[in-house]
């Protein structure tokens, strides 16, 4: 038996009892005080570790194992298995290094999916745009290289880009950094912007996270003199279907000049059963519209100020 047989061997064994150790540890760390959510992050990612030694040790042990059987039963002048039995050491190597590349490439996606927040990337430039700018002032206001729009059928035109950007909205101080992507569309024969989507969230947060960075964005608004807006009810009927609530969205709608800018919450995980409140993963998008979009709106101080936040 070779070195190189006797290591894979220590490490297969090694590592399949640390991978149940592993998971006893995670057990103790969170009764000592832990926190959960850390020590079952640490858990898994040491078990990822170990599983992948187990699984590259296993191999090399695997193709020994074959070679010797097959020679055993008569078969060493085969050209594949004289082959494989001179070159067991480099077949082996080879084998680790492609499947460790595989690894290496899959790695940030399994970190991810355990809940590690992985880098954003850095900022691609500023896209300013505002509803009723034009394609070409929105090109000219803007550091981020957009790709040229796309003219559809009926002449209207229509970007849609996923990149890190930050976007500041027109003329106004109010900006969001590190947004995920841009949707703008313009109507028939025309280069005004009517339509603006903007992914604000740098990245899925949970709802406590989500409402602080939400509330930070209102204040921006706010202190912009952009004026809140929700809808009213308008009878005793709908304070019922509303749950004993006069007013419903409040905070999500702000107009300025032209403009009007609603927030929209979306959860990206799916809702378990029995899971407590405030759980999931969520991120936020703005959608712009002109002013008029949606006349059920009521836009008054009282649909949201800082001091009752």
């Amino acid at each position: 038996m070779t070195s190189l047989v006797k290591l894979e061997a220590i490490l297969a064994g090694v590592s399949f009892v640390l991978i149940f150790v592993t998971g006893a540890v995670g057990q103790v760390a969170i009764h000592a005080g832990m926190d959960p959510k850390s020590a079952d992050f640490m858990v898994h990612a040491a078990i990822l570790l170990l599983f992948c030694v187990f699984g590259f040790s296993c191999i090399g042990l695997l193709l020994h194992v074959f070679v010797k059987m097959q020679i055993g039963i008569g078969n060493g002048a085969v050209p594949m298995i004289r082959f494989l039995a001179s070159h067991e050491r480099g077949v082996t190597f080879a084998v680790w290094g492609f499947l460790g590349l595989g690894t290496l490439i899959a790695l940030p996606f399994a970190l991810q999916d355990m809940g590690m927040q992985l880098p954003i990337g850095r900022s691609q430039g500023v896209l300013s745009a505002d509803i009723g700018m034009t394609l070409d002032e929105v090109r000219q206001r803007s550091s981020v290289k957009m790709k040229e729009p796309r003219l559809m059928g009926d002449a209207s035109h229509m970007s849609v880009e996923q990149m890190v950007f930050d976007f500041k909205i027109g003329d106004s101080p109010v900006h969001f950094p590190q947004c995920r992507y841009y949707w703008l569309e313009t109507p028939k024969h025309d280069t005004h912007i009517t339509v603006l989507n903007i992914g604000i969230t740098p990245r899925k947060m949970p709802k406590p996270e989500l409402e602080m960075f939400q509330d930070a964005a209102r204040r921006q608004l706010f202190a912009d003199g952009w004026m809140p807006g929700h809808y009213v009810a308008g009878s005793e009927e709908t304070v019922r279907m509303w749950g004993g609530k006069r007013t419903i969205r409040d905070g999500d709608y702000w107009r300025k000049g032209g403009t009007l800018l609603m927030f929209e919450t979306k959860r990206m995980d799916e809702e378990k059963r029995d899971e407590p409140p405030g759980s999931g993963e969520y991120i936020v998008d703005i959608y712009l519209r002109p002013k008029d979009y949606d006349k059920k709106l009521v836009f008054e101080p009282s649909a949201w100020a800082p001091s009752s936040r």
